[in-house]
């Protein structure tokens, strides 16, 4: 009976974009099952997504989300951005749909590849994140300090971070014990640089040129055909800092690996230039250990019992990518990738303590 009133769902929401389904196929996410479905219809595939609300898009309903995403997914139409996938229209001329109150929306399915170790596919990469930054979307929202407030809530995190430390017993926080004083030095260098003059400036004008941004740039979100990259996913598309999304693609997408990072840079500064001091605040950004953070508040919340794999099986790497990022900010020209001890970039000395100010 379930998976009858499914097909009679989906049939529906798909008339109303003037198609038959043929075929139904869910696919799951990292975090959801049956988070998306491949709808094999008379005028050929198509990605059929329910949308969630979404709290980076704030504490509007899942209707005013949809809707407000429908405006930047516009803006880009009208702009030409060619690494989106088509949005189809309904008889009314809506992105989205609703089905008993719920959003629904429907794309083109794009066939492809995943990101793979080439650095063409990261060059590719940062261009279509460029395009994306350059799109000026001509609004009347009220603009904020998009950055300053991420500065914000990263802040809190850092000092939850360090509060939760005290509670973890030796044996779940075996790893916090050995490497809290690289993963405190890493914070403190990043809130050092970012409160720097020059950095202060860049933050409180950024108002004045409001940008999208993607908001989830990850490996299942990046599929590449013969002829274009494409960037999936756009349920968080929103006006926000790119200096923070810059620093996020390298860290969910690069591998930790600076031949991959430099390709990335590389491509995105092809079409824009990144000045001195942005440089500076993508690196402070990149350094920051967000992911210990929340491996530690999982740990103390019960959620997990142990720090996540990815965190211990990439410790090291990471540390090098911080180096060749505090490089990459500092010179004209991307640095070459080298086994330089990202120490003196953190901020800690040989044994692994914070070193002395």
């Amino acid at each position: 009976m379930a998976h009858r009133t499914l097909k009679t769902r989906y049939r529906l929401l798909a008339r109303r974009y003037g198609l038959q389904i043929k075929r139904i196929i869910p696919y799951h996410s990292l975090y959801k099952r049956n988070a998306a479905y491949r709808a094999i219809t008379d005028r050929g595939d198509f990605l059929l997504k329910p949308f969630c609300r979404s709290r980076l898009l704030g504490r509007r309903t899942p209707k005013q989300q949809i809707e407000r995403i429908s405006t930047h997914i516009r803006t880009l139409k009208e702009a030409g951005y060619p690494h989106l996938p088509k949005w189809l229209t309904t008889s009314s001329g809506r992105y989205w749909t609703s089905y008993q109150g719920r959003p629904y929306y429907l794309t083109e399915w794009i066939k492809g590849r995943e990101l793979q170790n080439d650095v063409q596919d990261y060059d590719s990469l940062g261009k279509a994140l460029v395009g994306l930054h350059n799109v000026r979307p001509t609004t009347r929202l009220p603009m904020s300090h998009f950055t300053l407030k991420e500065v914000g809530s990263m802040k809190w995190q850092d000092a939850l971070f360090r509060r939760q430390l005290v509670r973890l017993d030796r044996r779940r926080g075996r790893w916090f014990q050995k490497h809290k004083a690289e993963c405190i030095a890493l914070a403190d260098e990043a809130w050092r640089i970012i409160e720097t003059p020059e950095i202060q400036r860049l933050i409180l004008m950024e108002h004045e040129h409001p940008t999208l941004i993607h908001s989830d740039v990850t490996f299942p979100n990046v599929i590449i055909r013969p002829d274009r990259l494409f960037l999936i996913d756009w349920d968080r598309v929103r006006l926000g800092s790119i200096y923070l999304e810059i620093a996020r693609t390298l860290q969910n997408t690069a591998l930790f690996e600076p031949p991959r990072m430099k390709a990335l840079l590389r491509g995105y500064e092809q079409f824009r230039p990144l000045l001195p001091e942005e440089r500076l605040l993508i690196s402070a950004f990149f350094r920051l250990p967000r992911e210990a953070w929340l491996s530690a508040k999982r740990i103390v919340l019960g959620r997990s019992r142990n720090v996540s794999r990815v965190v211990t099986k990439t410790w090291a790497r990471r540390l090098k990518a911080v180096g060749w990022m505090d490089r990459w900010a500092r010179a004209t020209s991307a640095p070459e990738a080298s086994d330089h001890s990202p120490l003196e970039g953190v901020g800690i000395n040989e044994e692994g303590e914070p070193a002395a100010m």
